[in-house]
């Protein structure tokens, strides 16, 4: 049975679809999407085999915006993010606890990037994510593990290169992109603490890796936002260093450093200091 979306793959999924679909561009199935082709609400709503959206929270604001490009690159970050926390786990050797890391790439978050990429003229990599995700399923421990997973990384890095270089040094960019990425990590955090217990440990281990890129991410920018804008510099930095300290290991702590409203006033702070 195949694994239900959680909110924000069909937010991102129905967002980039909606933009092709104005542009009269290909459908994933090869077929032609028009701008009379408008989502529907089962789709809207994870209708179909798929169902209610699933588990955690990727979901609500941190889904589609009017900004395709800002959603593409939302996703592939969400992307990035998995297979951080993914590759810790591979070198703890907690390759149970890795394998739905590397698989919601692919199942979860593939298809909302796919038609963008035939658009960007991007080379297809779902079949790389596809093989590294077998693999870790039967081979784990096999060198040629390795050396998909550093494939995979570099197919996504190269789908994120197709956006201009202007655009991927842009603060205003990088920090919009950023500010969706946080809010998705905050929904996941949420989901995974119940009652003052970590009680989900892959929604734990999602938002750590969420947070992880988007520091990662804004250190692209850092130098001009800290020459430019220095004051919000200051705060976003502090508030992500600050966010960082919430995830100490990839191993959830016996009891939360922070709570979820915590994590959430932290992440509002740097998308006001984003604006």
């Amino acid at each position: 049975m195949a694994k239900q979306l959680k909110p924000v793959e069909l937010f991102l999924a129905v967002g980039l679809a909606a933009a092709v679909g104005a542009c009269g561009g290909p459908a994933p199935d090869g077929g032609e999407v028009g701008a009379d082709t408008a989502p529907t609400a089962d789709m809207a709503h994870g209708g179909g085999e798929g169902g209610e959206g699933g588990e955690g929270g990727e979901g609500g604001e941190a889904g589609a915006t009017s900004n395709p490009d800002a959603d593409y690159m939302t996703t592939l970050a969400l992307m990035k993010g998995h297979l951080m926390v993914a590759d810790e786990l591979i070198a703890a050797g907690s390759y149970a606890e890795a394998e739905p890391h590397i698989g919601h790439p692919v199942e979860e978050l593939y298809g909302g990037v796919e038609a963008q990429l035939a658009e960007r003229n991007v080379t297809p990599f779902k079949d790389q994510l596809n093989e590294l995700l077998d693999l870790t399923k039967s081979a784990p421990e096999s060198p040629q593990l390795k050396t998909k997973f550093d494939e995979s990384i570099a197919a996504i890095d190269g789908a994120i290169a197709a956006l201009p270089a202007d655009q991927r040094q842009s603060p205003d960019f990088v920090l919009e992109v950023i500010s969706h990425v946080l809010k998705t990590a905050a929904e996941e955090y949420e989901a995974a603490v119940v009652d003052g217990k970590i009680v989900e440990v892959v929604e734990y281990q999602d938002s750590r890796g969420f947070v992880l890129y988007s520091d990662q991410l804004y250190q692209t920018i850092a130098q001009e936002m800290e020459q430019t804008r220095a004051e919000d510099h200051t705060a976003i930095a502090k508030s992500l260093q600050e966010l960082k300290t919430v995830w100490p290991t990839v191993t959830p702590p016996a009891t939360p450093v922070k709570p979820p409203a915590d994590v959430h006033i932290l992440v509002l702070q740097v998308e006001q200091r984003s604006l």
